[in-house]
């Protein structure tokens, strides 16, 4: 962004030198074109002019923390006594002052602490009180339990106000538990436990020391709920009657929809409006609030043209495979509608959110960097929608500048190779996913000297991207080349429903690239051909990945590769590389290793790697990610048991990898020191990881 969009410093300049005298002006300097000592002196004396003329533009502004600069919130906290904690961001510390008089006015309360936990952190938080949930005999001074009353009774709320009795399995507050209700049952050791417990006296840590009575339990859900809409849905080739809601073609877990934060009264999330996988009970259980423009929908073919798609109403949809009445039903747990052996309901468009640790890779969510300036787009620009081939039409003939932006998140299963690139930009809508799975092993692009190639927001999958020719930059900013599946047993790729092979696609380079630039992306291996260039390599936020045995993740034996908080899954050849923050999960070999640096990173014995500073050195063999399978939630997030050194190995101490930019060792450090404040006398907070 410009710095001076004001023009402030450039007109007090211009004002202070046009005061001085002509004589001194032009002894300044003998060169008309050259900036002499006295015009610098003034042009310094000029930007701290236009800074004090700003403030005073914002003094008006700076008295309210809403519309306040970031400089002046630690002032606004000083005024209220606020405890400022460091290792908070902007947005969390302008929330952390903004709030400091409501949070004291409600200390203490259930309500309080898991609204000031959402503001500190920004997950989902849904705090337990474990000291209820003791068995225990009852006194005298207690509520009379007597039986629990059935709904619609009105009495029945007013039991479950008071807490005698549980929603779901009716079982009496510190008694014996009632078993006869299977989800209720499931919800055992869960923040939405009706059982009690006996007495836990250890410590307070992970799954541990939970049921005692100064024990507050913080049950968190960190990871993404990401919701996309209108998606094909892939049609299964060993049962014709079943469709995955993955487009492609991945059994995937069905995640429920972060339900918007109230801003008036804070109401603690129930079980179906957490950002959680969905289970086969609670879509059973909560199928009304679940089904519908909520956290998942399903339109079905009706007419010969491509848009000709009707809703499919709830009453056709079971809720339980074992309902009596409904056309199929939704199997959260593998993500696929199933309907009766010998019936085939599809097509279908499909409306679902699955979970994700970060915003990265092709996704449907904001990709606007803040304080980065838009890029530009290439005329003539050209949209689509509407999934098969018209991604190709509209590759066909594209000149050499052009943009071409898909405006749905359908599946588009033809491409056309492009050659003569000058400036060319393949993007997505932004919050669209729309997918790209070819029916070829190779897609084609070919630069001119001095070409500019931009993909933002592409997913592709089962095909190779190949760059040809000669580029002075390719930029890939949320991406997801799609890394693909391996099956170890038979040794070849492993298949989707639709039986297409889940192979991996590479980003393969057959000319000359000055510039390659990652942003937030996920990719499969990166590798140069014979003859291929690569002068730069930058990757930022990005997932790395090689699935196949015996090939790597990165192998650029030419130029320098800069990554920065990036996880390699898979081995790497390099030339040259500096890495900041990253995991690099494999063997790495580096051939010049006089320049370059390791810093915050972790790597495996045996590499041959540069310098290292504050870097944590892994045995081989070292378990360090949840899941390498791509489409899994918890797909390359680090285990909790990975150990300090990785999980908060960075410089600002967060988590190294990927999703450093979750920054959730720092989250969870400042959530505590606030709890502090507000934590009713004796009580410990024990913070648990629900996903």
């Amino acid at each position: 962004m410009d710095a001076d969009a004001d023009r402030y410093e450039a007109w007090y300049t211009r004002k202070l030198w046009s005061l001085l005298p002509a004589i001194y002006r032009a002894e300044d300097s003998k060169d008309v074109d050259r900036v002499g000592p006295l015009q610098e002196l003034v042009g310094r004396i000029g930007v701290e002019a236009a800074i004090v003329r700003r403030s005073i533009d914002r003094l008006w502004e700076d008295q309210m923390i809403e519309t306040c600069d970031d400089w002046v919130v630690d002032y606004i906290g000083d005024l209220l006594g606020t405890n400022m904690v460091p290792s908070l961001d902007g947005r969390e510390r302008r929330a952390d002052v903004g709030k400091t008089i409501y949070y004291r006015r409600r200390k203490g309360t259930v309500a309080l602490l898991e609204e000031l936990a959402s503001d500190v952190t920004g997950w989902t938080v849904r705090v337990v009180e474990f000291f209820r949930r003791l068995a225990r005999a009852r006194y005298g001074l207690d509520v009379p339990l007597g039986l629990p009353v059935p709904l619609p009774d009105p009495r029945a709320e007013l039991q479950r106000a008071q807490g005698l009795f549980g929603v779901r399995t009716r079982t009496g507050v510190g008694g014996l538990a009632d078993l006869r209700d299977a989800h209720g049952a499931n919800l055992t050791n869960t923040a939405f436990d009706e059982y009690f417990h006996t007495v836990d006296v250890r410590r307070g840590r992970g799954a541990t020391g939970w049921y005692d009575i100064p024990r507050l339990g913080v049950f968190a859900w960190r990871l993404h709920s990401l919701g996309v809409s209108g998606v094909t849905a892939v049609q299964s080739a060993a049962c014709a009657n079943q469709y995955t809601f993955d487009p492609t073609g991945r059994d995937i877990q069905l995640f429920a929809r972060q339900q918007p934060a109230s801003f008036d009264d804070w109401v603690s999330p129930e079980e179906h409006e957490v950002p959680g996988p969905i289970s086969a009970d609670l879509l059973s259980a909560h199928f009304g609030d679940l089904y519908g423009f909520n956290s998942l929908f399903v339109r079905r073919k009706v007419g010969p043209l491509p848009d000709d798609y009707a809703d499919v109403p709830a009453n056709e949809v079971k809720p339980d495979p074992r309902a009596p009445v409904g056309r199929f039903f939704i199997d959260p747990v593998r993500g696929r509608t199933v309907a009766p052996a010998g019936v085939d309901d599809g097509p279908f468009l499909v409306d679902y959110h699955y979970g994700f640790t970060s915003e990265i890779g092709a996704g449907p969510y904001d990709r606007r960097a803040l304080g980065s300036a838009a890029d530009g787009q290439p005329a003539p620009v050209a949209d689509i929608q509407g999934g098969g081939d018209r991604l190709q039409t509209a590759l066909t003939g594209l000149g050499p500048t052009a943009t071409v932006t898909i405006d749905d998140s359908r599946t588009y299963d033809r491409v056309a190779d492009v050659a003569g690139i000058t400036a060319v930009t393949l993007r997505s809508k932004n919050f669209e996913r729309p997918l790209i799975r070819p029916d070829v092993s190779a897609w084609v692009l070919t630069g001119d000297p001095g070409a500019v190639l931009t993909l933002d927001g592409v997913f592709l999958s089962g095909c190779d991207l190949v760059v040809r020719g000669e580029f002075d930059r390719v930029f890939l900013r949320c991406c997801t080349l799609d890394p693909g599946r391996w099956d170890t047993a038979h040794n070849q790729p492993a298949t989707a429903v639709d039986g297409a092979p889940l192979t991996p696609a590479k980003l393969r380079i057959e000319g000359v690239v000055r510039e390659l630039i990652v942003d937030r992306s996920i990719l499969g291996p990166i590798g140069l051909d014979v003859g291929a260039l690569v002068e730069s390599l930058t990757a930022h936020d990005t997932v790395i990945q090689a699935v196949e045995p015996g090939v790597g993740a990165i192998a650029l034996t030419t130029g320098e590769t800069r990554l920065v908080r990036c996880s390699v899954l898979g081995s790497a050849r390099l030339h040259r590389v500096d890495a900041s923050e990253c995991i690099l999960s494999g063997d790495v070999q580096v051939d010049d290793r006089q320049h370059g640096c390791l810093r915050f990173s972790a790597w495996i014995a045996g590499s041959r790697v540069p310098r290292q500073y504050e870097c944590a050195k892994l045995a081989s063999g070292t378990a360090l990610f949840a899941s390498r399978e791509f489409g899994v939630a918890v797909y390359a997030q680090v285990l909790d048991t990975a150990g300090a050194q990785v999980l908060e190995g960075a410089e600002d101490g967060s988590e190294l990898g990927a999703f450093a930019r979750e920054r959730r060792a720092p989250k969870e450090r400042s959530l505590l020191i606030k709890y502090r404040e507000y934590l009713p006398l004796g009580l410990e907070p024990v913070l648990v990881h629900v996903t």
